[in-house]
């Protein structure tokens, strides 16, 4: 049978569509890798590529995209046409060879040994069957269906375009890789970094024995918490544990939640820090603490922990990931998105329209 990977990729992820998905098992990882250049001649001279892996009795034909037209795989043991139509149908019989297998296998993580796939394998089927029965009873024909298609097939060439870019990136000589370490040496700095937030207004809970909202000046909650953020800064220049300043700043603000982890680690980069407060925070030496940083959230109290350059010979992976990052930002800043503010609403207004309960 003719096999499409990239279709049954977009398939097996949309296979929920139909009602009786729910009786699906989620697929396992793909194979895991395996490099041995003598097992791959031997998996290759025992079975030839046109040579059947998997085996599918009662499947009748292949699963494509809308627009590709009549089945003609020719694979299925069909008695006639029409029972094409019918899954499942002991007269059909539909067969996966060994390549058009490891085009799936591959497709699905380029860098997984098929030979590796078995439990894949078996699973594999039940993707297409279902798949079957979804078409069979009109579920592809319905609008919602094809837009979630249509996204799907954008996102499999979203990822294939990305996987070519690591390729081509991986492909490049060390000589090219240390020459973009040092034209971007200040990209390898790492940062530790401890943050300590402050709501930017205070929680309200009714009073004991009642269920009715308490008034609430927005207004003079967040110049109360911005004169908190102020207070909770000045205790962690002093020296304050930020753990115990956080839970501070939480419990005056009435917040009941578990206050957040003040430890956001140290492998920040300029890359991966928001860039709004990037330079807040490059102006920091170790042992410094920002002024309050104010966002939609509140505000942010950050300390610079550590400050340390990644070496050239530990910064292959950090190095590909620029390369590939740096592809993926020119192609983004080539185009520029409007959005109709009349329709599209922030989740901020929406709740301030919601009545109170």
């Amino acid at each position: 049978m003719q096999f499409r990977f990239s279709v049954l990729i977009l398939l097996s992820s949309i296979s929920y569509v139909h009602p009786l998905a729910v009786a699906q098992q989620t697929q396992p990882n793909a194979p895991a890798v395996n490099s041995s250049t003598e097992a791959a001649e031997t998996s290759e001279s025992r079975v030839a590529p046109d040579a059947p892996v998997i085996t599918i009795h009662g499947l009748c034909g292949n699963v494509l995209l809308p627009g590709d037209g009549a089945d003609r795989s020719g694979s299925q043991a069909a008695s006639s046409a029409s029972d094409v139509s019918t899954t499942p149908n002991p007269n059909c019989e539909t067969s996966i060879t060994r390549q058009q297998f490891e085009n799936l296998v591959r497709g699905v993580s380029a860098r997984s040994d098929p030979r590796l796939g078995a439990s894949f394998a078996r699973d594999y089927p039940e993707t297409l069957v279902f798949a079957r029965k979804a078409i069979e009873t009109g579920l592809d024909k319905d609008p919602a269906f094809q837009a979630l298609l249509q996204y799907k097939y954008q996102q499999a060439l979203y990822s294939i375009f990305k996987s070519y870019v690591r390729q081509k990136a991986n492909s490049e000589s060390e000589a090219e890789l240390e020459k973009f370490y040092y034209a971007n040496r200040d990209r390898y700095e790492q940062f530790g970094l401890l943050r300590i937030h402050v709501p930017d207004v205070r929680e309200h809970h009714p009073a004991p024995g009642s269920h009715a909202q308490p008034k609430v000046d927005v207004a003079a909650d967040q110049a109360a918490m911005k004169a908190l953020a102020i207070k909770i800064r000045a205790e962690a220049v002093a020296g304050g544990n930020f753990e115990q300043l956080q839970a501070k700043a939480y419990k005056l603000a009435g917040e009941t939640d578990d206050p957040p982890d003040t430890d956001l680690g140290d492998q920040w980069t300029r890359d991966t820090f928001p860039a709004e407060n990037l330079a807040v925070v490059l102006a920091l030496k170790p042992g410094q603490v920002s002024e309050p940083i104010h966002n939609a959230s509140g505000w942010h109290i950050i300390k610079m922990v550590s400050r340390k350059t990644i070496p050239l010979s530990e910064a292959r992976d950090s190095t590909l990931q620029l390369i590939v990052a740096d592809e993926a930002n020119s192609t983004r800043k080539a185009i520029k998105t409007e959005l109709n503010d009349q329709y599209f609403v922030s989740a901020g207004s929406q709740q301030a329209k919601a009545p109170l309960k």
